[in-house]
Order: structure tokens, then sequence, then C-alpha cells
């Protein structure tokens, strides 16, 4: 993907960088998808695409907003959607494993039809595309959504990666690496940890 192209439609070149409630990481928008997102009037893709890179979490992208198919819920102006503008489905990305992980954090939680699906992944592939996902962002929400998918899918596999992530221990990831501890360590070593 060229990263000259807006976050949302990934097809015009960025025109407008709209401030976040994460000053680190702004959208990056065409001038079309700026106006949408500000009259709370994405197309499904387009809401989906921006929550790949900065969660469902973030503000003018959350619930009050979209529901989690991507459908405004609360636009200011006729959204118009065609086929070819509706958000994936499970069901469309469960065998690529870069597009379930896509998937997979545009999820309010991490639900049990994409944890069974990415469990049919090969581990190793899934454990080295988690571990680029989460050096890759500052997004504290995708970064996150990785450490569940350690917990919830990857468990002991992920050891080694979770022994380091507390040798460079970043206090702000408490909740989500003690959940991956948890799956992860044998119990004494993982509560020596979280101690």
């Amino acid at each position: 993907m060229r990263n000259d192209l807006c976050e949302a439609c990934k097809r015009n070149e960025i025109n407008v960088v709209e401030k976040s409630d994460d000053p680190n990481q702004p959208y990056k928008l065409c001038n079309q998808c700026h106006e949408r997102l500000l009259k709370y009037s994405l197309r499904p893709i387009e809401w989906y695409n921006l929550a790949v890179v900065h969660s469902p979490k973030k503000f003018l992208l959350h619930d009050d907003l979209y529901e989690e198919d991507g459908e405004a819920c609360q636009p200011e102006e006729d959204v118009f959607v065609t086929k070819k503008d509706k958000a994936p489905t499970l069901r469309a990305v469960r065998n690529d494993l870069e597009s379930l992980l896509d998937f997979s954090i545009t999820r309010w939680f991490l639900e049990d039809d994409v944890i069974n699906a990415l469990k049919k992944h090969n581990t190793q592939k899934t454990l080295s595309s988690v571990k680029s996902r989460f050096y890759e962002t500052e997004n504290y929400e995708v970064k996150s959504r990785m450490l569940e998918i350690v917990a919830d899918v990857l468990g002991t596999s992920a050891s080694g990666w979770v022994r380091e992530l507390w040798e460079n221990y970043d206090e702000e990831f408490l909740y989500p690496i003690s959940w991956a501890t948890a799956s992860s360590l044998p119990a004494e070593e993982g509560l020596n940890n979280i101690i």
C-alpha cells in the first residue's frame, strides 16, 4: 500500500491531515473522505480502513457513530453504499492471515469466531505478523489487540516474545501484557513479572 494515499478510500492522494485524540496518529485523508469523516458519514469500507489503522475506539470512529460493519448510525448526510463500499466480513477474510488480523483490529471485542479463525492459521506465521504489527504502530488499541491475540490464540508459542516484552516493560501496557503472560508463561514466572 502506498503511504501517500488516503487512509480511508485508499484511492485518492492525501489532502488533509486531521488531528485525532492521539496526537501521534492523525487521520490522513483526501478531501472527500475528510468531509465524510467530519459528518459521521463514512462508507463502511472507509470506516473499516480507518479502523484498521486507528482502531474503532478512536474519536470519530467509535460505536456511537458506527456499527461494527461500518454502517453510519448518525450520518449528517446521506451515505450511498454500493457493493464495493461494504466492509469485509469474517467469512471473506478468514483464509488470509493478514486480512484476518486487519479484521480483528476493527472488532470492538475479540470474539470467539475471530479467535477460532486465527487458530486455524500457522502459529509461527501468526506470531511473526502479530509482533510486526505491534512494533510498527504507536496506537495503544492496536498494540493491545495484538497482545489479546497472544493471550487468546498463541498462548505458550509466544512465551519468548512475552519474556522480551517484560524486559522492555512499558507500564501503559500492564493489563494487556498481563493477559498475554497468563496464557504464555508458567504461573510463577508470570506472577513474578506482574508483581
